[in-house]
């Protein structure tokens, strides 16, 4: 895979995952504001290798991160070959982009969202529910919405109703309390 900041790189494609988007230049020498669609800019510290997507069309090229750090809810990164604000403005509303594979380890009991979307989710008894169709985070902890046959459920992600996690199986399996379930139909 070529590094050269210029040049498409066609061979990525299905290990991507979006994280976040360029909101501006910063300052004068090429710098980057990114908001991170985690809410965690000080993620960006541990990627060495990023891939932006063009506002228009849906191009994409690698770039390699130089430096980075966190300014409020903002990541600010340096890139390889973006050396002057001029360059910088041209990125601006691109998205950015990680191979699921440079995303950090997480302990046994953790799941980023990617891995979550499309698995099917059962209760105890074996009834289907649906399928992850999205997640989204809220103060209390995060939600995830399962969507089939008809109907849309929303479901906390927390320890007491999460039983089961199989990656392999493609499949979560659910202990939803009494009511959860009736309170989305």
């Amino acid at each position: 895979m070529t590094r050269d900041s210029e040049r498409p790189n066609p061979e990525l494609a299905d290990d991507l995952v979006v994280i976040g988007e360029i909101v501006k230049p910063h300052g004068i020498k090429g710098e980057i504001k990114v908001y991170s669609y985690s809410e965690r800019p000080e993620n960006f510290k541990h990627y060495k290798e990023i891939i932006l997507q063009e506002p228009v069309g849906s191009r994409k090229r690698l770039y390699r991160v130089l430096k980075s750090r966190e300014q409020g809810k903002l990541a600010i990164l340096q890139l390889e070959g973006v050396a002057s604000r001029e360059a910088a403005e041209n990125l601006q509303g691109s998205k950015v982009w990680l191979r699921k594979a440079d995303f950090p380890q997480l302990d046994t009991d953790e799941y980023y969202w990617h891995q979550l979307k499309g698995l099917a989710v059962i209760n105890e008894s074996g009834r289907l529910l649906g399928k992850v169709s999205r997640l989204f985070s809220t103060p209390a902890h995060d939600i995830m919405i399962v969507t089939g046959a008809g109907h849309e459920y929303m479901i906390p992600v927390t320890g007491d109703i999460i039983r089961k996690i199989d990656e392999q199986e493609g499949i979560i399996t659910i202990s939803p309390p009494i009511g959860l379930l009736e309170i989305n139909i």
